[in-house]
């Protein structure tokens, strides 16, 4: 059986953080040598430079040679092969964002590949994850939960370092709550996806060298929802076991609500860029976008602390 130490832990994150930093920094200058960076408009996107944009392949490649190192370690064909039911898919949404950062895809398109992404990772988890207890049920919100979950991880990349620090939190929290249930593999899969974020998190803190595109916003929202999906906190009764997973990923879920809900009363379409997220409303009161961050990043560390509690109260 695979297990892991804090010790053990400590070492996966160090490990994947430095591993992501370093492939981040190559992303840097490969972007450089291509021209494949983000131009300022002076609306939307108002860094001062172009800024390089193809941190989401580093994390992406990252991640992946991490959890596969990892699951070897786990010396589990069986879970190994699962574990790449995942990933495949997460890697399949990262080359979706890409597209959509290359020729900017059609939101109808746009949805119904992140569908396709959704069905491949519900699909893959239907043996472990039982909501409902009713099959077709629980793949619906299974698919939801990843649509929205890359969406969310997406629509936070609007401020330096603010999605890295949100999936470097909820997946540190995941973790967390994977260990008090004994899940010890889930556990190391969210310290490497913690530890992936923390190094894109080095190079893209404000002012960012570096941004994610919706690439890494995708990856990252995909393997979110698959790690958030496969908890299993078996001693916690219904609702609060439906209620530890919307804690953990309370940031994207309640921005996400928050921007479609005004846009929908302002009668303009879900998917216009604008600056109206959370993070922006911040810093029109007069915080820096490293303190709106900040600010965020403890709400989110309250919720998440909220669902260990919830978890750890009733183990």
């Amino acid at each position: 059986m695979f297990t892991v130490n804090p010790w053990g832990a400590l070492a996966i994150f160090v490990g994947t953080t430095a591993l992501s930093g370093l492939l981040v920094w190559v992303s840097i200058a490969i972007a450089h040598r291509y021209e494949i960076l983000d131009q300022p408009d002076g609306l939307r996107k108002i860094q001062s430079r172009p800024i390089p944009k193809l941190g989401g392949v580093a994390i992406a490649i990252a991640f992946s040679a991490s959890a596969v190192l990892v699951l070897t370690r786990a010396g589990d064909s069986l879970v190994l092969t699962e574990a790449l039911g995942i990933l495949v898919p997460a890697i399949a949404a990262a080359l979706v964002g890409y597209l959509d950062d290359k020729r900017g895809l059609t939101p109808g398109l746009r949805l119904a590949l992140q569908a396709v992404v959704g069905i491949a990772i519900a699909w893959a988890l239907h043996e472990q994850v039982h909501i409902t207890g009713v099959l077709a049920i629980d793949l619906v919100i299974m698919v939801l939960w990843v649509m929205t979950l890359i969406n969310g991880v997406n629509l936070l990349d609007n401020s330096d370092g603010l999605a890295g620090a949100t999936v470097l939190i909820s997946s540190l929290m995941a973790s967390a709550v994977a260990g008090i249930s004994g899940q010890y593999l889930i556990a190391a899969l969210g310290v490497a996806l913690a530890g992936t974020a923390a190094g894109f998190l080095l190079l893209n803190w404000n002012p960012a060298r570096v941004y994610m595109g919706d690439s890494g916003a995708y990856f990252l929202g995909t393997m979110l929802a698959a790690l958030t999906l496969q908890l299993k906190i078996t001693t916690v009764a219904l609702p609060w076991t439906l209620i530890v997973p919307l804690l953990l990923a309370s940031l994207p879920l309640i921005d996400t609500c928050f921007v479609v809900i005004s846009r929908l009363r302002q009668g303009i379409h879900p998917f216009t860029a604008g600056r109206d997220h959370l993070s922006h409303r911040l810093q029109n009161s007069g915080l820096s976008v490293g303190n709106s961050v900040l600010t965020l990043a403890l709400f989110l560390l309250a919720t998440g602390f909220a669902a260990i509690a919830i978890t750890a109260v009733n183990t």
